[in-house]
């Protein structure tokens, strides 16, 4: 397998692209707002796992700081969407994200393949939850 400098696999990505429909309006952050949902919520899932299993009075205020925190790690991004405005034409279906994708630096990725990419942290992260509580239930 030869080396490609990642200019050369950006270019190749670039030119096999597919091209957007003509009656389409892009969304500003590219993905489906369901990945926006699911990306939060799987967040929150994770605080809230830690927040059930390790509450303390202590940890009160450090909690709501990071509940805090998730919440405006996501509005402010919503915030941005709104003031870009709006494209003309209607938004990708999520039949549609499905089948077509999203491009990315490194090439195309398909529906399932993007839910993959952007979902593994989430999911990683409340494993991890999942394990830190069974272990201090087991201590």
């Amino acid at each position: 397998m030869s080396f490609q400098s990642p200019s050369a696999i950006f270019d190749a990505a670039k030119s096999a692209a597919l091209p957007l429909r003509r009656n389409r309006a892009e969304r500003v952050f590219d993905l489906h707002p369901a990945l926006h949902v699911a990306m939060f919520a799987g967040f929150g899932l994770f605080l809230a796992i830690l927040a059930a299993g390790l509450m303390s009075h202590e940890l009160s205020l450090p909690m709501a700081i990071c509940f805090v925190f998730l919440a405006a790690a996501f509005a402010t991004p919503a915030a941005w969407a709104r003031v870009a405005g709006q494209q003309e034409g209607r938004k990708q279906s999520w039949a549609e994200f499905m089948e077509e994708g999203v491009e990315t630096a490194t090439g195309r990725l398909g529906g399932g393949e993007a839910i993959v990419q952007v979902l593994i942290l989430p999911a990683l992260l409340v494993l991890w939850a999942l394990a830190i509580i069974a272990i201090k239930a087991a201590v």
